[in-house]
């Protein structure tokens, strides 16, 4: 599965662990000195069993949390209470379910209105924990609150998320490192999740400084033994953030402690205490998530180291590809008569009148007309002079209004943080470096108030790919070097972008770049139903959108 050997085996072994260790049409052990399924690992295991593509593990745990909950839509601990971490744990995994089997909806709904019942109006999520587990673990639960919220459309959840992210952050004591980095790495990751990432970003540094060479980092202040599953989320905090060597050396560290049965014990070295001579559930859910962030953002470098020799376009050769010979008076036209290009429909979908759109890259100026003659208020930022020209033509025969920046999106872009309400750009991202695609995400995130959306060519989609890959041979391909994307979930949230979704636009327009004997495609798709075409993945670009 994954090219690095090590790691590979590494991973193989603790996914065995969980189906060895899973109880029967029931969920994951706590420990392997307590048999017993613990409904809140079973809960957060499911996105990680689906991203593993073990699919009938996934739905087995998320059948079982459904039947296990209480009436009121809270889950129990393993003593038998009820606490708003272990639900907002099975939340994660019954809204992520519900994406792909409906039936799950309702459950996952419970679940959230019982965590809501549980906020404060200060926005403090009640807290009964003991044995020094610090409540602010409870930021845990909000991302997926939001989730909830998003996925089915109800604000409520968003807002008291929110208002509870605020209360946290004001706390003086919600970072420290005298707390085990396990629930340390919670808090972190909950803040990340919430579009807090420059919130934590100094701490974590500051953590990763003291960091040994061989990855390991101590358990808490003033101890020099290990918790496994803390550095395994550690290693997450650190991909998320733009720190992957450190990352990296986290992962490495863990591959060489974990037991010969795939597991890991809580913690390591002398004086543990935290599960010593245990190997624990969650340990291993979070090993995995880390080698799967790890691995997506490893894909896309390995998949540009292969391919053929292809320059940058510099600005004039850039604007002379995109605009293909159309003139000012021919795209009015195009944009009067209602002739759009079929991936408008997700900026529009994802965005409402009055709104603020900051275009990068904006070429022709077509995307960002388009979205003015619907009521949206439009920026265009583009580093050639004559794309932004050319543009300020099309807004003014259009009788459209937009203010035009010539500026490269590499370096810092002179607007105010939070100036605009989205970022957006159509297939601009896929000409640079994953490094730089994640610092453009992030400059992006610090000007939008809502969110940021990109538009790149999807990898996935065949005749896109075998058309282009034959212009390249022949020498005819016009657009520099262009790397297709499977995915740009992990650049979106290593640049701190939470709630990321995607999905693909443009199937039909794909074929265009296979040549022009495609009537029996055109014919096979014809016959599809709009699932059907969903799930073939097949449209011509990738449209991702991240939340602040």
């Amino acid at each position: 599965m994954f090219q690095d050997t090590k790691i590979d085996d590494c991973y193989q072994k603790a996914l065995a662990w969980v189906k060895e260790h899973t109880i029967p049409e029931q969920g994951i052990i706590v420990n392997t000195d307590e048999r017993i399924p613990y409904l809140e690992v079973t809960g957060y295991f499911i996105p990680t069993l689906i991203q593993a593509k073990e699919w009938g593990l996934a739905r087995s745990y998320a059948e079982f949390l459904a039947y296990m909950q209480q009436p009121d839509g809270s889950f129990r601990g393993p003593d038998g209470k009820k606490y708003v971490f272990d639900t907002g744990q099975a939340l994660r995994g019954l809204v992520c379910a519900a994406g792909h089997w409906p039936e799950f909806k309702l459950a996952a709904l419970k679940a959230a209105d019982y965590i809501l019942s549980q906020i404060e109006p200060n926005g403090r999520v009640h807290f009964v924990y003991e044995d020094n587990i610090p409540e602010y673990v409870q930021i845990y639960v909000l991302p997926a609150l939001v989730e909830t919220g998003l996925v089915f459309k109800r604000a409520e959840y968003i807002d008291a998320a929110q208002n509870s992210i605020a209360y946290y952050k004001q706390q003086p004591d919600v970072l420290s490192s005298k707390y085990l980095t396990h629930f340390l790495a919670y808090i972190l990751d909950g803040f990340i999740d919430m579009g807090e990432g420059d919130f934590v970003k100094a701490f974590v540094e500051k953590l990763f400084l003291a960091q040994e060479k061989d990855g390991r980092i101590s358990a808490h202040e003033g101890v020099n033994w290990v918790c496994s599953v803390g550095l395994a989320q550690m290693a997450i905090v650190g991909y998320k953030l733009g720190m992957p060597k450190a990352a990296d050396q986290a992962v490495a560290y863990l591959c060489s402690i974990q037991n010969s049965s795939g597991g890991f014990y809580g913690s390591y070295g002398f004086g543990a205490k935290y599960f010593p001579k245990a190997e624990i559930s969650w340990a291993n859910k979070f090993f995995l998530d880390a080698i799967h962030l790890k691995q997506s953002l490893n894909n896309s470098i390995d998949k540009i180291k292969q391919l053929p020799s292809v320059s940058l376009l510099n600005e004039q050769e850039w604007h002379a590809a995109i605009r293909a010979g159309q003139s000012v008076e021919e795209l009015a036209v195009k944009i009067k008569n209602n002739n759009f290009p079929v991936w408008c429909k997700p900026l529009l979908t994802h965005t409402k009148q009055e709104d603020v759109l900051l275009e990068l890259g904006s070429g022709t100026g077509e995307l960002a007309a388009i979205c003015a003659s619907y009521g949206r208020r439009v920026q265009l930022l583009d580093y050639s002079k004559e794309s932004n020209a050319f543009a300020g033509q099309l807004f003014q025969k259009l009788g459209l209004n937009a203010d035009f920046h010539c500026h490269d999106i590499l370096q810092a872009i002179p607007l105010n943080s939070a100036s605009v309400d989205w970022v957006y750009s159509s297939g601009v991202l896929e000409h640079f470096s994953d490094e730089q695609i994640i610092g453009i995400l992030k400059e992006s995130k610090r000007l939008a108030r809502r969110g940021v959306m990109s538009l790149v060519p999807n990898a996935n989609a065949i005749f896109y790919r075998i058309g282009k890959y034959k212009m390249e041979q022949e020498g005819t391909w016009k657009y520099g070097h262009e790397d297709p994307k499977w995915t740009m979930r992990p650049l979106f949230e290593a640049a701190g972008l939470e709630h990321v979704q995607e999905y693909t636009v443009g199937t039909y327009h794909a074929l265009q770049f296979w040549g022009n004997s495609h009537d029996d495609i055109k014919k096979f798709l014809d016959q599809c139903s709009p699932e059907q075409l969903r799930h073939l993945n097949q449209g011509y670009l990738l449209f991702t959108i991240g939340i602040n």
